[in-house]
């Protein structure tokens, strides 16, 4: 596993529902994460999964290339507003989420 996305050792109320403790299971709930990355509900932590198939090497396949166009923006989304939530604060805004990795996969192929 390349990253532990949610700290376990200090809890935390969800700030768009307060009464919730925002445990990695809830936030998963919370911030819809299986319909925005087009992961099956039965992958119980869609975030971690993708997280941990991030390419090392530019892959030379189309099809993967494309696979992490369309996800690596979704996940950076994901990790900006789970920010949000766990800090209770707005963290810089990037006006284009994810675009270093994408311009990585699609240089000099």
């Amino acid at each position: 596993r390349r990253l532990g996305w949610l700290p376990s050792y200090n809890t935390t109320h969800c700030l768009r529902h307060t009464s919730q403790l925002l445990t990695k299971q809830y936030a998963i709930y919370c911030l819809d994460m299986h319909h925005r990355l087009q992961i099956p509900k039965s992958i119980t932590d869609p975030l971690s999964l993708l997280l941990n198939k991030l390419p090392t090497r530019r892959p030379r396949s189309f099809q993967t290339r494309s696979f992490w166009t369309i996800r690596w923006p979704v996940i950076c989304a994901i990790l900006h507003e789970l920010d949000h939530i766990y800090h209770g604060k707005e963290p810089p805004s990037s006006s284009d989420p994810g675009q270093k990795l994408i311009k990585w996969l699609f240089n000099s192929l």
